[in-house]
């Protein structure tokens, strides 16, 4: 436990709204601007790194393309609406991206592969044998991935 409070600081698990025990923000509310507000509330010294699993992905993706200055970088997990931006997009990302999938996630697998080896420099890390929610299928793969990419930043 000590070695990992002393490589990673500050990490904030935010419920995002509809989510968990949050109620859902207006419909019309744009989710990006959710997260930006989040994210200068703490005021933070150094750009956060947004982590977004899943269903998250409804937050993050319109996200880091209306705000990509303010990260320091993104791990999106087979997250849901990649399709909601142009292939041609992610290219034009300048931004750190650790993009992690499971092997046998049949619906998520191929958009990112397809879309977020797009990103320049983007690492892609395969969890063999995994499922959707890839982390709990490989956690001690999915920690090092995920510290060794921070490491780098």
């Amino acid at each position: 436990k000590q070695w990992y409070q002393r490589r990673v600081r500050g990490a904030i698990a935010l419920d995002l709204p509809g989510y968990g025990g949050s109620s859902a923000i207006h419909k019309d509310f744009p989710r990006q601007l959710f997260l930006k507000e989040f994210i200068e509330f703490f005021d933070n010294r150094s750009p956060p790194v947004i982590i977004s699993p899943s269903m998250s992905g409804e937050y993050a993706v319109p996200f880091i393309f209306t705000y990509p200055h303010l990260l320091g970088g993104w791990v999106p997990v087979s997250p849901v609406s990649l399709n909601t931006h142009h292939p041609s997009e992610y290219s034009k990302l300048s931004l750190p991206v650790l993009a992690v999938y499971g092997e046998n996630d049949a619906q998520f697998r191929p958009k990112v592969e397809d879309l977020l080896s797009k990103v320049p420099g983007a690492k892609l890390v395969m969890i063999p044998a995994a499922n959707h929610p890839c982390y709990l299928d490989n956690p001690t793969l999915w920690h090092s991935s995920l510290l060794d990419f921070l490491s780098t930043l």
